[in-house]
Protein backbone atom coordinates (compact mmCIF):
# COMPACT_ATOMS: atom_id res chain seq x y z
CA UNK A 1 0.00 0.00 0.00
CA UNK A 2 2.90 2.38 0.22
CA UNK A 3 4.54 4.06 2.95
CA UNK A 4 1.44 6.62 2.99
CA UNK A 5 -1.12 3.37 3.66
CA UNK A 6 0.96 1.48 5.96
CA UNK A 7 0.92 4.73 8.29
CA UNK A 8 -2.75 5.51 7.62
CA UNK A 9 -3.11 2.05 8.60
CA UNK A 10 -0.71 1.51 11.68
CA UNK A 11 -3.14 4.96 12.96
CA UNK A 12 -6.13 3.16 12.07
CA UNK A 13 -5.81 -0.14 13.73
CA UNK A 14 -4.48 1.65 17.22
CA UNK A 15 -7.75 4.54 16.84
CA UNK A 16 -9.99 1.11 15.92
CA UNK A 17 -8.78 -0.76 18.92
CA UNK A 18 -9.02 1.91 21.41
CA UNK A 19 -12.86 2.54 19.90
CA UNK A 20 -14.16 -0.50 20.46
CA UNK A 21 -13.01 -0.43 24.14
CA UNK A 22 -14.96 3.19 23.79
CA UNK A 23 -18.07 2.39 22.84
CA UNK A 24 -18.40 -0.19 25.61
CA UNK A 25 -18.83 -4.03 25.05
CA UNK A 26 -21.99 -6.29 23.41
CA UNK A 27 -24.26 -7.73 25.88
CA UNK A 28 -23.15 -11.43 26.80
CA UNK A 29 -19.71 -10.89 26.14
CA UNK A 30 -17.12 -10.62 29.35
CA UNK A 31 -14.19 -8.02 29.34
CA UNK A 32 -11.67 -10.66 28.42
CA UNK A 33 -13.51 -11.54 24.66
CA UNK A 34 -13.57 -7.79 24.31
CA UNK A 35 -10.53 -7.43 24.61
CA UNK A 36 -9.53 -9.72 22.19
CA UNK A 37 -12.06 -8.42 19.46
CA UNK A 38 -10.08 -5.04 19.84
CA UNK A 39 -6.12 -7.07 19.48
CA UNK A 40 -8.04 -9.14 16.35
CA UNK A 41 -9.39 -5.66 15.14
CA UNK A 42 -5.72 -3.86 15.26
CA UNK A 43 -4.63 -7.33 13.71
CA UNK A 44 -6.58 -7.26 10.94
CA UNK A 45 -5.92 -4.00 9.92
CA UNK A 46 -2.38 -4.11 10.30
CA UNK A 47 -2.11 -6.94 8.57
CA UNK A 48 -4.30 -5.52 5.57
CA UNK A 49 -2.07 -2.39 5.30
CA UNK A 50 1.02 -4.31 6.19
CA UNK A 51 1.88 -1.17 8.58
CA UNK A 52 4.45 -3.64 9.79
CA UNK A 53 5.69 -6.75 8.70
CA UNK A 54 2.63 -9.23 8.71
CA UNK A 55 4.74 -11.65 10.94
CA UNK A 56 5.33 -8.90 13.12
CA UNK A 57 2.06 -8.04 13.78
CA UNK A 58 1.63 -11.97 14.28
CA UNK A 59 3.68 -11.67 17.29
CA UNK A 60 1.29 -9.11 19.28
CA UNK A 61 -0.68 -11.65 21.00
CA UNK A 62 2.16 -13.47 22.46
CA UNK A 63 2.41 -9.77 24.30
CA UNK A 64 -0.82 -8.82 24.27
CA UNK A 65 -2.92 -10.90 25.95
CA UNK A 66 -0.78 -12.11 29.38
CA UNK A 67 -1.11 -8.47 29.42
CA UNK A 68 -4.64 -8.32 29.03
CA UNK A 69 -5.43 -10.92 31.48
CA UNK A 70 -6.77 -13.50 28.66
CA UNK A 71 -4.27 -16.06 29.55
CA UNK A 72 -0.93 -16.76 30.31
CA UNK A 73 2.20 -16.30 28.61
CA UNK A 74 3.00 -19.90 28.86
CA UNK A 75 -0.90 -20.60 26.96
CA UNK A 76 -0.26 -17.71 24.53
CA UNK A 77 2.62 -18.90 23.26
CA UNK A 78 1.98 -22.84 22.96
CA UNK A 79 0.46 -22.09 19.65
CA UNK A 80 4.02 -20.69 17.95
CA UNK A 81 4.88 -24.38 18.29
CA UNK A 82 2.29 -26.16 16.98
CA UNK A 83 2.91 -29.40 14.90
CA UNK A 84 2.22 -28.31 11.68
CA UNK A 85 4.53 -25.28 12.16
CA UNK A 86 7.30 -28.14 11.80
CA UNK A 87 5.87 -29.16 8.84
CA UNK A 88 6.01 -25.96 7.50
CA UNK A 89 9.88 -25.66 8.09
CA UNK A 90 10.75 -29.31 6.90
CA UNK A 91 8.75 -28.18 4.03
CA UNK A 92 10.31 -25.11 3.17
CA UNK A 93 13.57 -26.85 3.54
CA UNK A 94 13.18 -29.32 1.03
CA UNK A 95 11.87 -26.92 -1.38
CA UNK A 96 14.84 -24.63 -0.54
CA UNK A 97 17.41 -27.74 -1.49
CA UNK A 98 15.02 -28.42 -4.51
CA UNK A 99 15.94 -24.99 -5.38
CA UNK A 100 19.41 -24.81 -4.50
CA UNK A 101 20.39 -27.63 -7.24
CA UNK A 102 17.94 -25.78 -9.79
CA UNK A 103 16.01 -29.11 -10.15
CA UNK A 104 12.41 -27.40 -10.61
CA UNK A 105 13.90 -25.51 -13.49
CA UNK A 106 14.96 -28.89 -15.20
CA UNK A 107 11.24 -29.89 -14.90
CA UNK A 108 10.23 -26.94 -16.34
CA UNK A 109 12.22 -26.49 -18.98
CA UNK A 110 11.70 -30.38 -20.26
CA UNK A 111 7.84 -29.67 -20.15
CA UNK A 112 8.66 -26.60 -22.19
CA UNK A 113 10.19 -27.91 -24.69
CA UNK A 114 6.89 -30.13 -26.20
CA UNK A 115 5.70 -26.84 -27.01
CA UNK A 116 7.19 -26.76 -30.94
CA UNK A 117 6.66 -23.34 -31.45
CA UNK A 118 2.31 -23.18 -31.27
CA UNK A 119 1.45 -20.22 -29.29
CA UNK A 120 -1.67 -21.89 -27.19
CA UNK A 121 0.35 -24.92 -26.58
CA UNK A 122 3.61 -22.77 -25.38
CA UNK A 123 1.47 -21.03 -22.80
CA UNK A 124 -0.38 -24.45 -22.20
CA UNK A 125 3.22 -26.01 -21.23
CA UNK A 126 4.48 -23.38 -19.32
CA UNK A 127 1.12 -23.53 -17.23
CA UNK A 128 1.87 -27.23 -17.22
CA UNK A 129 5.43 -26.77 -15.77
CA UNK A 130 4.07 -24.07 -13.21
CA UNK A 131 1.90 -25.47 -12.25
CA UNK A 132 3.79 -29.41 -11.38
CA UNK A 133 6.26 -27.34 -9.39
CA UNK A 134 4.08 -25.22 -7.58
CA UNK A 135 2.30 -27.91 -6.10
CA UNK A 136 5.66 -28.48 -4.05
CA UNK A 137 7.37 -25.77 -3.94
CA UNK A 138 6.27 -21.15 -3.19
CA UNK A 139 4.10 -20.22 -6.02
CA UNK A 140 6.42 -17.03 -5.94
CA UNK A 141 9.82 -19.13 -6.26
CA UNK A 142 7.87 -20.73 -9.21
CA UNK A 143 6.88 -17.83 -10.93
CA UNK A 144 10.50 -16.05 -10.20
CA UNK A 145 12.19 -18.83 -11.71
CA UNK A 146 10.01 -19.32 -15.00
CA UNK A 147 9.70 -15.95 -15.49
CA UNK A 148 12.25 -14.93 -17.43
CA UNK A 149 11.99 -18.39 -19.42
CA UNK A 150 8.79 -17.53 -20.33
CA UNK A 151 9.82 -13.60 -21.37
CA UNK A 152 12.71 -15.32 -23.75
CA UNK A 153 10.17 -17.49 -25.38
CA UNK A 154 7.48 -14.79 -26.32
CA UNK A 155 10.67 -13.29 -27.76
CA UNK A 156 11.74 -15.97 -29.68
CA UNK A 157 8.45 -15.81 -31.67
CA UNK A 158 8.35 -12.27 -32.76
CA UNK A 159 9.67 -11.28 -35.78
CA UNK A 160 11.57 -8.25 -34.12
CA UNK A 161 12.80 -9.54 -30.69
CA UNK A 162 9.91 -8.22 -28.83
CA UNK A 163 7.58 -9.89 -26.81
CA UNK A 164 3.95 -8.71 -28.05
CA UNK A 165 1.29 -7.95 -25.10
CA UNK A 166 -0.84 -10.87 -26.57
CA UNK A 167 1.49 -13.98 -26.31
CA UNK A 168 4.00 -11.84 -23.81
CA UNK A 169 0.96 -11.26 -21.44
CA UNK A 170 -0.52 -14.37 -21.59
CA UNK A 171 2.70 -16.12 -20.47
CA UNK A 172 3.42 -14.16 -18.16
CA UNK A 173 0.05 -14.48 -16.45
CA UNK A 174 0.16 -18.36 -17.29
CA UNK A 175 2.97 -18.79 -15.07
CA UNK A 176 1.48 -16.88 -12.27
CA UNK A 177 -2.24 -17.74 -12.66
CA UNK A 178 -0.64 -22.03 -12.64
CA UNK A 179 1.17 -21.68 -9.84
CA UNK A 180 -1.27 -20.31 -7.58
CA UNK A 181 -3.63 -22.48 -9.00
CA UNK A 182 -1.80 -25.40 -8.74
CA UNK A 183 -0.13 -24.57 -5.11
CA UNK A 184 -4.15 -25.59 -3.44
CA UNK A 185 -3.33 -29.51 -5.20
CA UNK A 186 -1.18 -30.70 -2.10
CA UNK A 187 -1.79 -29.72 1.59
CA UNK A 188 2.49 -28.65 1.36
CA UNK A 189 1.95 -26.41 -1.71
CA UNK A 190 0.58 -23.19 -0.27
CA UNK A 191 1.25 -21.91 3.31
CA UNK A 192 -2.88 -21.26 3.53
CA UNK A 193 -3.17 -25.23 3.17
CA UNK A 194 -0.99 -25.87 6.03
CA UNK A 195 -2.83 -23.31 8.20
CA UNK A 196 -6.03 -24.90 7.59
CA UNK A 197 -4.75 -28.82 8.04
CA UNK A 198 -3.54 -27.51 11.28
CA UNK A 199 -6.62 -25.34 12.31
CA UNK A 200 -8.50 -28.69 11.75
CA UNK A 201 -6.02 -30.39 13.45
CA UNK A 202 -6.46 -28.56 16.47
CA UNK A 203 -9.84 -29.02 16.04
CA UNK A 204 -10.15 -32.65 15.79
CA UNK A 205 -10.97 -32.68 12.55
CA UNK A 206 -7.78 -33.98 11.17
CA UNK A 207 -7.04 -33.79 6.88
CA UNK A 208 -4.89 -36.77 5.24
CA UNK A 209 -2.74 -35.86 2.60
CA UNK A 210 -4.44 -37.72 0.59
CA UNK A 211 -7.71 -36.32 1.22
CA UNK A 212 -6.73 -33.07 0.62
CA UNK A 213 -5.50 -34.31 -2.97
CA UNK A 214 -8.52 -36.28 -3.90
CA UNK A 215 -11.00 -32.79 -3.04
CA UNK A 216 -8.65 -30.18 -4.21
CA UNK A 217 -7.34 -31.51 -7.68
CA UNK A 218 -10.74 -31.77 -9.35
CA UNK A 219 -11.19 -28.14 -9.11
CA UNK A 220 -7.07 -27.32 -9.84
CA UNK A 221 -7.16 -29.06 -13.07
CA UNK A 222 -10.62 -27.40 -14.05
CA UNK A 223 -9.55 -23.89 -13.03
CA UNK A 224 -6.14 -24.78 -14.85
CA UNK A 225 -8.25 -25.80 -18.27
CA UNK A 226 -10.41 -22.54 -17.71
CA UNK A 227 -7.39 -20.40 -17.30
CA UNK A 228 -5.82 -21.27 -19.92
CA UNK A 229 -9.00 -21.06 -22.31
CA UNK A 230 -9.19 -17.34 -20.84
CA UNK A 231 -5.81 -16.77 -21.58
CA UNK A 232 -5.80 -18.09 -24.85
CA UNK A 233 -8.56 -16.71 -26.39
CA UNK A 234 -6.63 -13.50 -28.24
CA UNK A 235 -4.22 -16.57 -29.23
CA UNK A 236 -6.09 -19.07 -31.38
CA UNK A 237 -6.09 -17.88 -34.38
CA UNK A 238 -2.46 -16.83 -34.98
CA UNK A 239 0.06 -18.98 -36.67
CA UNK A 240 2.64 -20.85 -35.56
CA UNK A 241 5.51 -19.25 -34.61
CA UNK A 242 9.21 -20.03 -34.79
CA UNK A 243 9.73 -23.43 -32.76
CA UNK A 244 12.98 -23.26 -34.16
CA UNK A 245 13.80 -20.04 -32.77
CA UNK A 246 11.49 -21.35 -29.44
CA UNK A 247 13.77 -24.52 -29.20
CA UNK A 248 16.60 -22.40 -29.24
CA UNK A 249 15.44 -20.36 -26.15
CA UNK A 250 14.41 -23.30 -24.06
CA UNK A 251 17.60 -25.00 -25.07
CA UNK A 252 19.97 -22.77 -24.30
CA UNK A 253 18.62 -22.86 -20.81
CA UNK A 254 18.88 -26.28 -20.88
CA UNK A 255 22.50 -26.28 -22.26
CA UNK A 256 23.63 -23.55 -18.80
CA UNK A 257 22.02 -26.78 -16.46
CA UNK A 258 24.02 -29.24 -18.16
CA UNK A 259 23.55 -33.56 -17.64
CA UNK A 260 21.38 -34.35 -14.62
CA UNK A 261 23.81 -33.79 -11.69
CA UNK A 262 24.18 -36.10 -8.49
CA UNK A 263 22.65 -33.68 -6.41
CA UNK A 264 19.66 -33.31 -8.21
CA UNK A 265 19.23 -36.80 -8.74
CA UNK A 266 19.42 -37.27 -4.62
CA UNK A 267 17.49 -34.73 -3.78
CA UNK A 268 14.98 -35.60 -5.98
CA UNK A 269 15.00 -39.22 -4.61
CA UNK A 270 14.45 -37.95 -1.31
CA UNK A 271 11.79 -35.27 -2.30
CA UNK A 272 10.10 -38.40 -4.04
CA UNK A 273 10.25 -40.49 -0.77
CA UNK A 274 8.93 -37.83 1.73
CA UNK A 275 5.79 -37.08 -1.10
CA UNK A 276 4.90 -41.16 -0.81
CA UNK A 277 5.06 -41.30 2.87
CA UNK A 278 2.90 -37.76 3.26
CA UNK A 279 0.79 -39.27 0.46
CA UNK A 280 0.41 -43.09 2.46
CA UNK A 281 1.15 -42.46 5.83
CA UNK A 282 -2.38 -43.58 6.82
CA UNK A 283 -0.97 -46.83 5.70
CA UNK A 284 2.60 -46.63 7.39
CA UNK A 285 1.03 -46.07 10.26
CA UNK A 286 -0.64 -49.44 10.45
CA UNK A 287 3.35 -51.03 10.22
CA UNK A 288 5.14 -51.41 13.40
CA UNK A 289 7.03 -48.43 15.02
CA UNK A 290 4.95 -46.34 12.70
CA UNK A 291 1.86 -45.91 14.59
CA UNK A 292 3.21 -42.30 15.81
CA UNK A 293 4.14 -40.96 12.29
CA UNK A 294 2.61 -37.60 10.94
CA UNK A 295 3.09 -35.43 8.06
CA UNK A 296 4.83 -33.14 10.26
CA UNK A 297 7.69 -35.38 10.90
CA UNK A 298 7.83 -36.87 7.81
CA UNK A 299 8.86 -33.13 6.91
CA UNK A 300 11.15 -33.26 9.85
CA UNK A 301 12.52 -36.56 8.80
CA UNK A 302 13.10 -35.35 5.20
CA UNK A 303 14.77 -32.07 6.32
CA UNK A 304 17.08 -34.02 8.49
CA UNK A 305 17.63 -36.08 5.35
CA UNK A 306 18.94 -33.59 3.41
CA UNK A 307 22.05 -32.40 6.52
CA UNK A 308 23.07 -36.32 6.08
CA UNK A 309 23.00 -37.18 2.60
CA UNK A 310 26.37 -36.32 0.46
CA UNK A 311 25.72 -34.08 -2.10
CA UNK A 312 28.10 -36.44 -4.40
CA UNK A 313 29.34 -33.09 -5.73
CA UNK A 314 32.72 -32.52 -3.38
CA UNK A 315 34.02 -34.33 -0.43
CA UNK A 316 31.86 -33.43 2.57
CA UNK A 317 29.26 -31.37 1.19
CA UNK A 318 26.03 -32.44 1.97
CA UNK A 319 22.77 -32.04 0.18
CA UNK A 320 22.19 -28.80 2.09
CA UNK A 321 24.29 -26.72 4.30
CA UNK A 322 22.38 -24.38 7.23
CA UNK A 323 23.19 -21.20 5.44
CA UNK A 324 20.66 -22.30 2.68
CA UNK A 325 18.10 -23.61 5.42
CA UNK A 326 18.45 -20.12 7.34
CA UNK A 327 16.83 -18.61 3.98
CA UNK A 328 13.22 -19.90 4.44
CA UNK A 329 10.58 -18.06 5.15
CA UNK A 330 10.62 -17.85 8.91
CA UNK A 331 7.96 -15.55 9.24
CA UNK A 332 5.29 -17.47 8.00
CA UNK A 333 5.64 -20.15 11.04
CA UNK A 334 5.27 -17.21 13.18
CA UNK A 335 2.64 -15.89 11.07
CA UNK A 336 1.00 -18.91 11.60
CA UNK A 337 1.19 -19.12 15.28
CA UNK A 338 0.43 -16.00 16.33
CA UNK A 339 -2.80 -16.58 13.90
CA UNK A 340 -3.02 -19.87 16.53
CA UNK A 341 -2.62 -18.06 19.31
CA UNK A 342 -5.56 -15.25 18.42
CA UNK A 343 -7.74 -18.32 17.32
CA UNK A 344 -7.13 -19.74 21.33
CA UNK A 345 -8.10 -16.62 22.66
CA UNK A 346 -11.26 -16.37 20.80
CA UNK A 347 -12.05 -19.51 21.66
CA UNK A 348 -11.57 -19.53 25.55
CA UNK A 349 -12.66 -16.06 26.23
CA UNK A 350 -16.20 -17.61 24.39
CA UNK A 351 -16.10 -14.72 21.73
CA UNK A 352 -16.04 -17.73 19.01
CA UNK A 353 -18.87 -19.19 20.09
CA UNK A 354 -20.59 -15.15 20.45
CA UNK A 355 -19.86 -14.84 17.05
CA UNK A 356 -21.40 -18.13 15.67
CA UNK A 357 -24.30 -17.67 18.04
CA UNK A 358 -25.28 -14.40 16.64
CA UNK A 359 -24.79 -16.13 12.85
CA UNK A 360 -26.68 -18.57 13.63
CA UNK A 361 -29.51 -16.84 14.18
CA UNK A 362 -29.83 -15.53 10.93
CA UNK A 363 -32.60 -18.18 10.19
CA UNK A 364 -33.15 -19.82 6.76
CA UNK A 365 -29.54 -20.06 6.00
CA UNK A 366 -28.49 -23.19 4.01
CA UNK A 367 -25.04 -24.99 3.99
CA UNK A 368 -24.61 -23.46 0.16
CA UNK A 369 -25.36 -20.30 1.43
CA UNK A 370 -22.67 -20.03 4.08
CA UNK A 371 -20.60 -21.53 1.88
CA UNK A 372 -20.82 -18.86 -1.40
CA UNK A 373 -21.07 -15.96 1.36
CA UNK A 374 -17.57 -17.36 3.06
CA UNK A 375 -15.98 -18.03 -0.13
CA UNK A 376 -16.75 -14.48 -2.05
CA UNK A 377 -15.65 -13.15 0.96
CA UNK A 378 -12.49 -14.47 1.29
CA UNK A 379 -11.61 -14.07 -2.23
CA UNK A 380 -12.32 -9.99 -2.04
CA UNK A 381 -10.15 -9.81 1.18
CA UNK A 382 -7.43 -12.10 -0.44
CA UNK A 383 -7.57 -9.53 -3.79
CA UNK A 384 -6.36 -6.63 -0.87
CA UNK A 385 -4.44 -8.45 1.39
CA UNK A 386 -2.20 -11.52 1.93
CA UNK A 387 -3.66 -14.67 1.54
CA UNK A 388 -2.28 -16.33 4.41
CA UNK A 389 -3.17 -13.36 6.72
CA UNK A 390 -6.83 -13.54 5.36
CA UNK A 391 -6.95 -16.63 5.97
CA UNK A 392 -5.61 -16.60 9.85
CA UNK A 393 -7.91 -14.13 10.07
CA UNK A 394 -10.98 -15.97 8.72
CA UNK A 395 -10.65 -19.17 10.37
CA UNK A 396 -11.76 -18.31 13.71
CA UNK A 397 -14.87 -16.65 12.09
CA UNK A 398 -15.69 -20.13 10.23
CA UNK A 399 -15.02 -22.29 13.15
CA UNK A 400 -17.50 -20.10 15.50
CA UNK A 401 -19.89 -20.54 11.92
CA UNK A 402 -19.51 -24.16 11.89
CA UNK A 403 -20.30 -24.85 16.01
CA UNK A 404 -22.78 -22.42 15.97
CA UNK A 405 -24.88 -23.89 12.82
CA UNK A 406 -23.79 -27.66 13.81
CA UNK A 407 -22.02 -27.79 9.98
CA UNK A 408 -19.09 -30.15 9.68
CA UNK A 409 -15.83 -28.09 10.30
CA UNK A 410 -14.21 -29.64 6.96
CA UNK A 411 -17.20 -28.00 5.12
CA UNK A 412 -16.80 -25.31 5.74
CA UNK A 413 -12.47 -24.91 6.30
CA UNK A 414 -12.08 -26.14 3.11
CA UNK A 415 -13.75 -24.43 0.86
CA UNK A 416 -12.43 -21.22 2.86
CA UNK A 417 -9.07 -22.11 2.75
CA UNK A 418 -8.91 -23.13 -1.40
CA UNK A 419 -10.63 -19.42 -1.97
CA UNK A 420 -7.44 -17.70 0.00
CA UNK A 421 -5.36 -18.58 -2.73
CA UNK A 422 -7.82 -17.46 -5.92
CA UNK A 423 -6.46 -14.15 -6.26
CA UNK A 424 -5.89 -13.42 -9.76
CA UNK A 425 -7.06 -9.73 -10.25
CA UNK A 426 -4.50 -7.75 -8.69
CA UNK A 427 -0.58 -6.55 -8.61
CA UNK A 428 -1.07 -6.60 -4.80
CA UNK A 429 -2.71 -9.81 -4.31
CA UNK A 430 -0.03 -12.30 -4.39
CA UNK A 431 3.76 -12.45 -5.30
CA UNK A 432 3.48 -14.16 -8.60
CA UNK A 433 0.67 -11.65 -9.74
CA UNK A 434 3.51 -8.52 -8.77
CA UNK A 435 6.17 -10.69 -10.53
CA UNK A 436 3.65 -11.37 -13.87
CA UNK A 437 2.94 -7.59 -13.66
CA UNK A 438 6.63 -5.86 -13.39
CA UNK A 439 7.42 -7.68 -16.38
CA UNK A 440 6.25 -5.36 -18.59
CA UNK A 441 4.20 -7.18 -20.70
CA UNK A 442 1.29 -7.59 -18.74
CA UNK A 443 -1.05 -4.51 -18.59
CA UNK A 444 -3.44 -3.52 -15.66
CA UNK A 445 -6.26 -4.13 -17.63
CA UNK A 446 -5.74 -7.27 -19.16
CA UNK A 447 -4.89 -8.59 -15.55
CA UNK A 448 -8.15 -7.33 -14.40
CA UNK A 449 -10.19 -8.54 -17.06
CA UNK A 450 -8.64 -11.99 -17.07
CA UNK A 451 -8.60 -12.36 -13.23
CA UNK A 452 -12.09 -11.10 -12.68
CA UNK A 453 -13.36 -14.33 -14.97
CA UNK A 454 -10.74 -16.62 -13.18
CA UNK A 455 -11.98 -14.97 -9.59
CA UNK A 456 -16.04 -15.62 -10.91
CA UNK A 457 -14.70 -19.23 -12.27
CA UNK A 458 -12.98 -19.85 -9.17
CA UNK A 459 -15.89 -19.04 -6.84
CA UNK A 460 -18.28 -21.15 -9.19
CA UNK A 461 -15.67 -23.82 -9.14
CA UNK A 462 -15.56 -24.00 -5.32
CA UNK A 463 -19.65 -23.79 -5.07
CA UNK A 464 -20.11 -27.21 -7.47
CA UNK A 465 -17.44 -28.89 -6.55
CA UNK A 466 -16.52 -28.27 -2.85
CA UNK A 467 -19.94 -27.70 -1.40
CA UNK A 468 -21.86 -30.55 -0.29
Amino acid sequence: MGQLGQRIGLLLGLLLALGLQWIGRPEGLSVEAWYVVSLAALMVVWWVTEAIPIAATALLPLAALPIMGVVSTKDAAAPYADPIIFMFIGGFMLAACVERWRLHERIALGIASWSGGRPVLLVGCFMLASAVISMWISNTATTLMLAPIALGAARAMASDGKADLALGGALLLGVAHAASIAGVGTPVGSPTNLIAVGFLERAGEPMAFTEWMTRAMPLMLVMLAVGWLVLCAPLFRRREGDSAAVARVVGNALQELGPLSRPEARIGAVFALVALAWMFRLQLNQLPLLGGLSDASIAIIGAVLLFLVPSGRSRGEKLIDWPTAERIPWGIAILFGGGLSLATAMEVTGLAQWIGAQIAALDGVSTFGLIAILVITTILISELASNVATLTSMLPVVGAVAQATGTPLQTLVFPVAIAASFAFMLPVATGPNAIAFSSGVVTLKRMLTVGFALNLAAAIGILTLLSP
